[in-house]
This record gives C-alpha cells, structure tokens and sequence, in this order.
C-alpha cells in the first residue's frame, strides 16, 4: 500500500474511533465536551534517528482533554493528547500524532506518566512513552517524557496549562 493510502487510512482509523467513542461518554442533555477538562501544550525535544546518533532539537504543540469517566484505578487519572512535531532534521520530518495518556502521583506535585498512540507523518506508526510530570502549580505542568516511535526516539520537555 502507498505511503498516502495509508496516512489515509491511519487518519480515518482515528477519526471513526473518536466519533463513535465521544458519544458514549456524552450524558443526555449536557454538552458533549467540557471545556474545563481541556489543555494545551508546547515543547522542545532531543530527536534522535538512525546510526551513528543524528541528534536534531525540534518542537511540538498539543492539546489534552481530561477523561474523567475512564480512570482505570483510584488514584490514576487518563487523558487523549493529539498534536503536531516537527522533529528538527533537515529533511522535512513532521507529522501528526495521537496518543492515550494514564497518570498518577509519585508523592505531592511529582507524578509519573505512560502514554501509547499512533504517528501520523514523516515517522508514521505506534508511539509509546514514559515520564515524569511537576505540578508548578494546579494549572501548570512541567513534564519529561521519553517517547519511541519507529524511527525517531524523543526527550521531551513539555509545559502542559490546565484551562
């Protein structure tokens, strides 16, 4: 299958689930998203491809919506982020990504983080990562993660603002 059948394809996956699953946590008569539970994002991150090690700084911006009817256990909560990253290299490496994040606290305002999702773009398929989070205060985050996709290993430094 072509390269853009199947970014199509990926694309569409993630649209269909998200409109079929946005309902079932809709309640009769409220609004289907609940602006408080929505976040946004911004990072840098060391990016590195291939060997020997080609280290590039790159960025990305994301937004989050909190789920608060699927926390797997007391104490974790869970959230969808979905951004865009452009990983630094001279080539034109961008791409898309989504991803389902499960949090909780290690002690205080310190917590731990995994996440899993797709890539969408230059590093298309599964992306799976961990990290540590600060709580700056209860709007502000201060995160570091280590995502690995196919291709492109990430250390992020990401600042999450709860609106």
């Amino acid at each position: 299958m072509p390269a853009t059948q199947r970014f199509l394809a990926r694309l569409s996956l993630v649209f269909i689930s998200g409109v079929f699953a946005m309902p079932v946590f809709a309640a009769e008569g409220e609004p289907l998203l609940d602006k408080n539970l929505f976040s946004i994002g911004a990072g840098i991150s060391d990016n590195s491809i291939g060997r020997p090690r080609d280290d590039e700084i790159g960025f990305q911006f994301f937004a989050a919506y909190d789920l608060n009817q699927v926390n797997l256990m007391t104490g974790l909560t869970s959230s969808v982020e979905f951004g865009f990253m452009d990983f630094g290299f001279s080539r034109d490496d961008t791409g898309i990504w989504a991803s389902y994040v499960v949090d909780g606290t290690i002690s205080g305002r310190f917590g731990w983080l995994a996440q899993a999702g797709f890539d969408i773009g230059d590093d298309s398929g599964l992306l799976v990562g961990a990290g540590v989070k600060y709580a700056l205060d209860e709007k502000i985050d201060l995160r570091v993660e280590y995502v690995v996709r196919d291709e492109v290993d990430s250390l992020q430094f990401n600042l999450l603002f709860h609106l």
